[in-house]
């Protein structure tokens, strides 16, 4: 998903593992749909938890806000340009990918699997406005929505942050992360109708708050975990593997983040720290896999749903077997999303950049020359 560059050191290892989540997420929903349109075990069903690369994404997203504009904590003049980067980065790309999927399943109803293609669930989906609907996430347009309105809810929660000095910030996100820990645990629970508050208070939250305190603990312990930064490296990935196996085999039943958050949190903290201490080369085109992590994870659902389609309406089943097939499909949508970022998310971020984000923040001094 999108998230924002380091401000002095670029940390290259969270970009490949960006990349990695991405392609977690492909394989997942890979999965998901041969087993569904070709009744087909793909993987040997290894990526049942894929989707654990969400988690990544939303641990990730604390870490930077924390990490990369602490600055702004209580800076009030901060907020707009604050908001308006993190809506250029966000809305544009996938309110292109949003229409142009309506626009198929338009054309293709047979694609939209009964969806609601209404205006008004258009806006709805392009807005980002948390549905009713408890599984909201089968309603938008493009699926993987639901995780941006997640993101979104935490930025306007960061935006508290910068707009109040501290002292009147910390007394209410305290008290925002006391009710969500206890809607956590379950002590308190809200009614199916009040589907706003499950979303305010809702435990994928705890995920960004994770990364909140991966950054703390980055920036104020660094020298200390520095001298354990490749065991706490191995131990995070180790446990990635661990889990993922036990997810497959369906011996596990934690939630998830308690498990995946967490795992999360570790690694991005060892990996920061092995980018500051050691700078470790690697290679471009796994550096390139996180740049283009945002454009994969919107556009591989559409991908994989219309080719599985595709497959599915030609009796094609058959010849999908459980490897190389499927392995030939994911390389697919992870090349589609690779291509889309190189030539319309790139371009369009940098464009918007200089010509919307820059233009409204240039400096007074120099808009007077």
């Amino acid at each position: 998903m999108a998230q924002s560059s380091t401000p002095h050191k670029k940390l290259n290892l969270l970009q490949v593992y960006r990349g990695i989540a991405a392609v977690l997420v492909v394989m997942v929903h890979l999965s998901q749909m041969s087993a569904k349109r070709l009744d087909q075990v793909a993987f040997f069903n290894l990526f049942q938890a894929g989707w654990s690369g969400v988690d990544y994404f939303f641990v990730l997203s604390g870490f930077i806000m924390v990490y990369v504009h602490r600055s702004a904590i209580g800076k009030k003049d901060q907020l707009k340009s604050f908001l308006v980067k993190r809506a250029v980065r966000i809305y544009p790309i996938y309110w292109i990918i949003t229409l142009t999927v309506w626009c198929l399943f338009l054309v293709i109803p047979a694609f939209a699997n009964n969806q609601d293609l209404s205006l008004g669930q258009v806006i709805e989906s392009l807005l980002l406005i948390p549905q009713k609907d408890p599984h909201y996430k089968d309603k938008f347009i493009l699926e993987v929505g639901w995780t941006l309105i997640y993101e979104i809810y935490f930025y306007l929660l960061f935006s508290i942050a910068i707009w109040l000095k501290p002292k009147h910030s910390v007394p209410i996100l305290s008290a925002w992360l006391l009710v969500t820990l206890l809607h956590y645990r379950k002590i308190v629970r809200f009614p199916d109708d009040f589907f706003l508050l499950v979303t305010v208070f809702g435990e994928m939250n705890l995920e960004f708050v994770l990364g909140c305190l991966a950054a703390y603990i980055v920036i104020k312990y660094n020298n200390k975990i520095g001298k354990y930064r490749w065991i706490l490296f191995g131990i995070a990935n180790l446990g990635y593997v661990i889990l993922e196996i036990l997810t497959a085999s369906g011996k596990i039943g934690l939630g998830r983040v308690t498990t995946f958050g967490v795992l999360a949190a570790l690694l991005i903290i060892a990996a920061t720290s092995i980018d500051l201490k050691d700078s470790p080369k690697i290679p471009a085109f796994l550096i390139f896999l996180g740049d283009a992590s945002y454009s994969i994870f919107l556009t591989h659902m559409p991908v994989i749903s219309a080719s599985t389609k595709i497959l599915q309406n030609a009796n094609l089943g058959n010849y999908f077997d459980g490897f190389f097939a499927p392995a030939l499909l994911a390389v697919f949508a992870v090349v589609f999303g690779c291509i889309f970022y190189s030539l319309i998310e790139k371009p369009l971020t940098v464009f918007l950049r200089k010509n919307i984000v820059e233009k409204m923040f240039r400096p007074k001094a120099e808009g007077r020359i």
